[in-house]
């Protein structure tokens, strides 16, 4: 089962890390230099949730969007338990 929202397919993203170091020129300085790049995982708000779908219940991931979206009432025939 993959960390997938269930509603949006929200995801993980793969996004740069970037290391500066130095004065900024406007305090002053010569600049900001980038002295390294390395790549990280964002992670999405996913949460476990028990939805109702067409009579079946099943365990899926949420998005707190999807969340928000379930708890003002039935999405697409999809409730929240």
């Amino acid at each position: 089962m993959s960390r997938e929202c269930y509603l949006t397919g929200k995801k993980n993203l793969v996004v740069n890390s970037v290391t500066r170091r130095g004065k900024a020129r406007a305090q002053g300085g010569v600049g900001r230099k980038v002295t390294g790049v390395t790549r990280r995982v964002q992670r999405a708000n996913l949460h476990k949730r028990t939805i109702r779908q067409g009579g079946v219940t099943k365990t899926v991931w949420l998005s707190a969007n999807a969340l928000r979206t379930l708890s003002r009432g039935p999405y697409q025939g999809i409730e929240l338990l």
